[in-house]
């Protein structure tokens, strides 16, 4: 091959590279679905859920407590997390520890890990002197903790299917319903009794009790939640979408893991749906109240200066 020719052939995959970069980009665009756990307002539900929480438990307790200004500025910093613009969020890994891919595709478009993510947070909250800028940052951390209580982040399962023309895991956009979950809520604060003294204990915590919840029985089925959602075979990789595919909340039958019933059915916001979805909701609102409290205490570097008593 000629020197002419050897240029030629780079550049040609170097269009090829930068082609298939603009599709997923364009793919993106089209779609326009929300590629992160939650949109704007169910992050700002759960972070307001959780200083309610917070706040109930901390009824009696004579240290610092949120004041209703600094919950909004917590609640708008956890909202400009899903807020982030699109494209942005189309190439960030929203997936909690995934394995590194490589590749002449997107790779060089792809910003680091969630995990680095996160951690980059908990430093500018500890370097941080204004206290706005201390509870947004507080506001992003809790809705990194919130979104590892979606299955789809936590395991992870990679969700972009651009030959589907889907880009969202299904359970992502499944209705938060604050009443019932602040009935369930309630007056019980057993998951503040013992904090951790770091923001990524925390956030591990709640990654860990949604792998848990996967593994779970299935409502009555034969079946476990892994039939949407199968773990990564190693740590550190891409788990996948199990037998009843990206179906959360819909109807799907699948087959189940007894030979004599042929097929599990769910309908369509089948009650199991519901329970399930409810219990990572909690996880969500529990986690965050955690993180609250924890900066409460000072973690990040210092207690917040205008708490109300």
């Amino acid at each position: 091959m000629t020197p002419v020719e050897d240029v030629a052939v780079h550049r040609g995959h170097g269009r090829r590279a930068r082609a298939a970069a603009l599709g997923v980009l364009l793919a993106g665009l089209v779609l326009g679905g929300n590629v992160l756990a939650y949109d704007a307002r169910s992050h700002q539900l759960l972070t307001f859920l959780a200083a309610k929480q917070l706040s109930r438990c901390l009824a009696a307790d004579a240290g610092p407590h949120l004041s209703p200004l600094q919950v909004r500025g917590i609640a708008n910093g956890t909202a400009a997390l899903a807020d982030t613009n699109f494209a942005v969020r189309m190439l960030r890994w929203a997936y909690y520890d995934p394995l590194e891919r490589e590749g002449v595709s997107v790779a060089w478009l792809v910003s680091t890990r969630f995990n680095d993510h996160f951690r980059a947070q908990v430093a500018e909250l500890e370097a941080a002197e204004q206290e706005s800028d201390r509870l947004a940052l507080l506001g992003r951390i809790a809705g990194y903790v919130q979104l590892v209580s979606s299955p789809a982040r936590a395991l992870p399962v990679y969700t972009a299917r651009f030959w589907r023309w889907s880009v969202a895991d299904r359970f992502d956009g499944y209705p938060i319903r604050e009443a019932e979950l602040e009935d369930l809520l309630d007056d019980d604060c057993s998951h503040l009794d013992s904090v951790p003294d770091s923001y990524e204990t925390i956030l591990a915590e709640v990654a860990a009790e949604t792998l848990e919840a996967v593994r779970s029985p299935l409502g009555p089925l034969p079946a476990t939640w892994e039939a949407f959602w199968t773990p990564p075979e190693e740590p550190g990789g891409f788990g996948s979408y199990g037998p009843a595919g990206n179906n959360f909340g819909r109807y799907t039958e699948f087959p189940c893991s007894v030979p004599e019933l042929y097929r599990c059915v769910l309908i369509t916001d089948d009650p199991a749906y519901t329970a399930f979805a409810r219990d990572r909701q909690l996880a969500a609102v529990r986690g965050t109240a955690r993180a609250m409290r924890l900066f409460l205490r000072g973690g990040g570097g210092q207690a917040p200066s205008g708490a109300a008593r």
